[in-house]
């Protein structure tokens, strides 16, 4: 017998280093290259369930006044890599700690998205010249966000599982177990 199996690739196996805290995020090298930059920079990092670094991705570069972030491939990412957990880190090169609303928007609707691959967005750190500051501590990540698409796509997931819900109910009733039926009743020989 000769079986296919999927493996997990771990893109980098000797990566020891573990997120406990946000200044854990703040000080890895590669959060530090990109804190001084005059364009936005946006790394992605990908953890496993203890919270270990499996890998970190620039995602883009924007400008002086902003960047540029697909959900898609942010959630393609983390798909591909089967990825646990998730860490966003962007720079301002303003030296603004300040979340925008486009911060808040992106953190928002692809961590809400991320949920459904039960993938969890841990946190969101923005980075300066001297500084961070991490959404989750200042509590402006929204997990109960919700717009109209998430709201449509909610929808139609419950619908689906609805539907699955009624064809397992049909199928134990083809197999002679009825509404109301006590499923522990052992028959009499």
């Amino acid at each position: 017998m000769s079986l296919k199996l999927d493996i997990q690739k771990k893109p980098n196996t000797t990566d020891s280093r573990q997120i406990k805290r946000p200044e854990d995020i703040y000080n890895l090298e590669e959060v530090q290259e990109i804190k001084d930059a005059i364009q936005e920079h946006f790394l992605f990092i990908g953890l496993d369930r203890g919270n270990h670094i499996r890998k970190i991705s620039l995602m883009g570069i924007g400008t002086s006044a902003g960047i540029y972030i697909d959900s898609k491939q942010l959630i393609r990412n983390a798909i591909i890599n089967a990825f646990d957990k998730v860490v966003f880190v962007h720079n301002h090169p303003s030296n603004s700690l300040e979340p925008s609303y486009e911060d808040k928007h992106l953190t928002d609707i692809t961590g809400k998205l991320m949920e459904v691959f039960n993938i969890e967005l841990v946190d969101h750190l923005i980075v300066t010249e001297d500084n961070f500051a991490s959404m989750k501590q200042l509590g402006v990540i929204n997990r109960n966000y919700s717009n109209e698409n998430l709201k449509f796509m909610n929808n139609a997931f419950l619908i689906e599982e609805n539907n699955n819900l009624k064809q397992e109910l049909e199928t134990l009733k083809n197999n002679g177990i009825e509404e109301g039926e006590d499923e522990d009743e052992e028959e009499e020989f």
